[in-house]
């Protein structure tokens, strides 16, 4: 079975990130497991007894919150319900993360994305995403959708990697999904004519099991003007990239320093290189 690692940072993003990563964890079929790098015990007031000393310390810890979260979403739902398990690894590394991920043969890796500084960033997501072996899905904290209908995989054709497609592709039919190839030409490569285009897509498409299955040729030479073509025009709900290739360098400022790109106001799917 499928295993999906939540980052609970304790970040403002991370109670819609949890919300879809669980609907994810639904659609797929997967085991959710919670990895909580942040520990905080909250003081909780006491009764004081004669000859007491006052209040303690200790109670509830706000790293349980999101696991309450998921067993309430659980209860009730008809039909998959995910299993929930956690650990604790306060103040955990990016190494930390990446080697229980390896552990767990993760399937993917969701963590909520703030628009906090590089400096206030609990953990280094940059430095994560070049130690894993599956992809990573960052949710802004200005990310308000429920599930992802919408996947575009942003590629320049010519470059385009079958096992992504297929992981995709895999993903789409279990949420009943749309699955867009959108082709922008790599800097320094020609653009692409559309016949050859739609010719390419189609051996690409012979390989993959049928689901709806889109191809877009992005004429537009701006990465981030086509970017608000396919977030705001054609209403992609997620987009996916490849670490350090390509379209990836051009939108992230080449790496993941903290701040949500401008444009980027979905969730982002990013694959290891």
């Amino acid at each position: 079975m499928k295993t999906i690692l939540f980052i609970n940072d304790g970040s403002t993003a991370a109670s819609s990130a949890a919300k879809l990563m669980f609907q994810i964890a639904r659609d797929v079929q997967a085991e959710v497991l919670i990895v909580q790098t942040n520990y905080q015990a909250t003081t909780v007031p006491v009764k004081v007894l004669a000859g007491g000393h006052g209040a303690t310390t200790g109670g509830k810890r706000e790293s349980e919150q999101i696991y309450r979260l998921l067993q309430r979403l659980n209860e009730g739902q008809a039909g998959f319900q995910p299993s929930i398990s956690q650990i604790e690894l306060p103040l955990a590394n990016a190494a930390d993360v990446a080697a229980v991920a390896l552990r767990a043969n993760c399937w993917m890796i969701v963590s909520g994305y703030s628009k906090t500084s590089a400096d206030q960033q609990s953990l280094n997501f940059q430095s994560l995403l070049n130690r894993l072996q599956c992809p990573l899905l960052l949710v802004p904290d200005c990310w308000e959708g429920e599930s992802i209908r919408r996947i575009t995989y942003m590629a320049d054709l010519r470059y385009c990697r079958l096992n992504i497609m297929r992981y995709l592709t895999g993903w789409a039919l279990a949420s009943r999904a749309s699955l867009s190839l959108a082709h922008f030409s790599k800097e320094g490569l020609a653009p692409i004519v559309e016949s050859y285009g739609v010719q390419l897509f189609g051996e690409i498409a012979k390989q993959l099991p049928p689901c709806s299955l889109t191809f877009n040729n992005i004429p537009e030479r701006d990465i981030h003007r086509a970017l608000d073509v396919l977030v705001n025009g054609l209403h992609a709900d997620l987009m996916v990239l490849v670490n350090h290739r390509f379209h990836f360098e051009q939108i992230m400022g080449g790496r993941l320093n903290g701040r949500i790109p401008e444009g980027l106001a979905v969730p982002v799917l990013l694959f290891p290189m």
